[in-house]
């Protein structure tokens, strides 16, 4: 989206937070070569954060050494809005230090920016199976 600033004389280019957010995470996967691991976490971390909580999915990537994806998240977190996310590390303590209603909005925040990675991840990773097609019915 472009805004056009008359006391400036100039466009001024506007993106919304879910823009910087798929920027952001286009950016951590295009023209890499994904590891399976870095892919099936990706695809299965949203979830993660539904069911157990941000601090424990944090952790639990933490404990698998899942610290590529960690990074990306916290780059894409950072290009969102969450400057003190600048790595994993600050991550995982904040998850432990911020108050409820920010953990709150990091949690909401946090699950905005892993689906755009987790769409990506798909989208570039064309030849893996994916495990979330519904079977057919044999009886219909």
């Amino acid at each position: 989206m472009r805004v056009h600033e008359p006391e400036r004389g100039c466009e001024v280019s506007v993106n919304t937070r879910s823009q910087r957010l798929a920027q952001k995470a286009y950016a951590c996967i295009d023209g890499r070569t994904l590891k399976k691991e870095y892919s099936t976490f990706a695809r299965k971390f949203p979830a993660l954060v539904h069911a157990c909580g941000l601090a424990q999915a944090v952790a639990f990537a933490v404990a698998k050494k899942e610290t590529d994806y960690l990074a990306d998240l916290a780059a894409v977190l950072t290009a969102g809005g969450h400057q003190n996310v600048p790595n994993p590390d600050a991550l995982a303590a904040l998850t432990r230090t911020v108050p409820v209603s920010g953990y709150l909005r990091l949690t909401r925040d946090t699950l905005d920016a892993a689906v755009w990675l987790k769409r990506y991840v798909e989208a570039v990773n064309t030849d893996e199976p994916d495990n979330t097609k519904v079977e057919e019915n044999p009886h219909a």
